[in-house]
């Protein structure tokens, strides 16, 4: 998948709600069940969703805000949600949210700088890759929402 940042990326029409629900999938075989509880909710409208994108590079940009919302979560239930939603003049919204620790306000600006990183051994090159994926290969914004309590970020796509 490395190799397909540096390129153009291969634009075709990708029904994001399928795409959610692929990641979501993918993560409920994979997070903790024993100690802790971590689920793993998604959720779409009914229409599709379609975009022109690239399909791989966007699964990797969602994959890697479920996975910090599960990281997030690491020693403690906890719940991972996944929305995919159609939003006024054409846009697609995905959302990933947790009920973890969040992320303190000050590092709110920080945390899409390569290098950066909250975790005790992140390498900080997974939202900074997000980010690069959806806003220059696709022309999309990774946004942190302010939420109450965990962590919210969307992805806005036309």
């Amino acid at each position: 998948r490395f190799e397909r940042i540096g390129r153009p990326p291969r634009l075709e029409k990708v029904d994001i709600g399928e795409l959610v629900e692929r990641v979501a999938t993918y993560f409920r075989a994979r997070v903790p069940t024993l100690a802790q509880r971590v689920t793993v909710n998604s959720s779409h409208d009914d229409e599709p969703l379609i975009v022109d994108g690239d399909p791989v590079l966007l699964e990797w940009a969602i994959e890697s805000l479920a996975k910090n919302a599960i990281d997030a979560l690491a020693g403690r239930d906890g719940r991972v949600d996944m929305t995919a939603t159609a939003l006024p003049e054409g846009h697609v919204r995905v959302r990933v949210s947790d009920n973890g620790p969040g992320i303190p306000r000050e590092l709110g600006n920080r945390i899409f700088e390569p290098g950066f990183s909250t975790k005790e051994h992140g390498w900080g090159i997974g939202l900074p890759l997000a980010r690069r994926i959806v806003r220059d290969n696709h022309g999309g914004e990774l946004v942190l929402v302010p939420s109450e309590r965990g962590a919210t970020f969307d992805i806005i796509l036309s």
